[in-house]
């Protein structure tokens, strides 16, 4: 009588942990799906920000204001673009560091994609000369900078570390006390004097790139999350479940 009963429990255990190991695959597989994911929006929207900065070095208006330093010492001191920017972007998140912030492994990554990318596209676009129309030039130039606003915004999205100006802006603002968006303007102005000193390449398009910024980002932060949002909210839900589902278990 009790044999058909204790059966009964040996399978009910056995399904138990092969639905339990199967749950554990499948988060492990949707834990693989989310960090690919975010790696996947940080390769991306390194890759803008680099197509977009070469996009307003190659239409000849001026440089944004970062952009005008790392040229400045590029001419200066004949390193190649992608040495400039992982020298630049070593020495804020240092500087970062040392106010009190510490970088996140996409503040590492950004730059080592960024200073390779830039140097190709811009090697691509000196074999295309920019339009003769000054309309077209700034139509050019606005779409760069929208460009790296995108690109800032999936940087911000992936959720994996700021960009070490973003780092250094927000280090500066926690430890003054003053508002980010007026200590990132400080920086940034700080950042063209500099480059202007050292001779970079300033015009009306460094004005454009300065003005359009700030909010190019958060415009592209607002679109890379409205575009990545319901994945993100299945891959939660799906975690949630399984979670429920391993406690039950």
């Amino acid at each position: 009588m009790h044999a058909p009963c204790q059966q009964s429990q040996v399978d009910e255990r056995a399904f138990v942990r092969r639905a339990g190991a199967t749950g554990f695959s499948v988060r492990k597989i949707r834990r693989t799906v989310a960090v690919t994911t975010r790696i996947g929006l940080l390769v991306a929207g390194a890759t803008l920000i680099a197509i977009g900065a070469a996009t307003t070095l190659w239409t000849g208006l001026g440089a944004g204001p970062l952009d005008v330093l790392i040229l400045a010492i590029n001419t200066r001191t004949g390193l190649a673009v992608p040495f400039v920017v992982w020298l630049v972007s070593g020495t804020l998140m240092a500087v970062a560091t040392l106010v009190g912030r510490r970088p996140g492994l996409g503040t590492f990554l950004s730059p080592l994609i960024v200073g390779p990318v830039l140097g190709a596209v811009r090697s691509f676009l000196a074999t295309v000369p920019p339009p003769s129309n000054t309309a077209a030039v700034v139509a050019w130039h606005v779409a760069g900078a929208a460009t790296i606003g995108l690109g800032a915004g999936a940087l911000i999205v992936a959720g994996l570390g700021p960009g070490s100006g973003e780092l250094l802006a927000g280090a500066t603002a926690r430890r003054t006390g003053r508002r980010e968006a007026h200590v990132r303007a400080g920086l940034e102005m700080t950042w063209l004097a500099i480059g202007l000193v050292l001779g970079g390449p300033v015009g009306v398009g460094t004005l454009i790139v300065a003005v359009m910024l700030g909010p190019a980002v958060a415009n592209g932060s607002r679109a890379v999350d409205l575009a990545t949002s319901p994945s993100v909210k299945r891959i939660r839900s799906a975690w949630a479940a399984d979670r429920e589902f391993a406690t039950a278990a």
